[in-house]
């Protein structure tokens, strides 16, 4: 896990105030904050978060755009250099906000037989771009899928991005999830994907993204691209 320079946040600051981050992740951060002034300071500024977000409305349907809103502003704060400081804390901070509240929305289509939608964003891990949006449709003999992927990098040669439903407690050591199928993307960074899972979104309530090697080995060997928020 990188650490930062001030005055850059840490990469893992938002995930682990919103306890996000997995065991790992989480032990590797609490090792950082015990030798970081700044990081400390700035957990403690934000520690009420958690409870602001408990204390919010029940998840409504959101307008239309608000979500590429959010992540266009979060973008153009990250890139400019003048303000960097304060608006890096702060753009790292949305962008887990972002996942958290509008990730697991829960949105009833009254026409066109459509059912139950479940529309999901996925953000960028630390380190990494792109971003997904997702509709998850429950039928008969699972869920139906269908994604929209932009801003990731090409895959290189011999791998291929691979899309999960992930589990509570999921590590490499101990995986708890299940793949929903694996794409390519080329120099246009998107992906169109329709895809079909029998997973049981009770028991695997997260969805992710990692660029896996195409050896056709069914676990997860590759780093963590995208994440959703909670399904709920």
């Amino acid at each position: 896990m990188p650490d930062h320079v001030a005055p850059h946040p840490h990469p893992d600051l938002a995930g682990y105030v919103l306890g996000a981050l997995d065991p790992g992740e989480m032990a590797a951060f609490e090792q950082h904050l015990a030798g970081c002034d700044t990081c400390r300071a700035e957990v403690d500024e934000l520690q009420g978060l958690p409870e602001l977000m408990e204390r919010a409305a029940p998840p409504v349907e959101v307008p239309p755009g608000l979500r590429e809103r959010t992540f266009a502003a979060v973008e153009r704060a990250a890139a400019d250099g003048q303000r960097r400081g304060p608006l890096l804390r702060l753009a790292a901070v949305a962008a887990a906000l972002v996942v958290a509240l509008v990730g697991g929305v829960v949105v009833t289509q009254s026409g066109g037989g459509r059912g139950e939608v479940i529309e999901l964003a996925l953000a960028a891990q630390p380190g990494q771009t792109g971003r997904a949006t997702v509709e998850l449709r429950r039928v008969g003999d699972g869920v139906a899928i269908d994604m929209e992927v932009s801003g990731l990098a090409p895959n290189p040669p011999g791998s291929v991005y691979e899309c999960w439903f992930v589990g509570p407690g999921d590590t490499l050591e101990q995986p708890n999830r299940v793949s929903a199928g694996t794409f390519t993307v080329g120099a246009s960074g998107r992906a169109s994907l329709r895809m079909h899972s029998a997973a049981d979104l009770r028991r695997f309530p997260v969805m992710g993204v990692t660029l896996e090697t195409d050896g056709g080995k069914p676990e997860r060997t590759g780093e963590k691209i995208l994440v959703s928020g909670p399904i709920r």
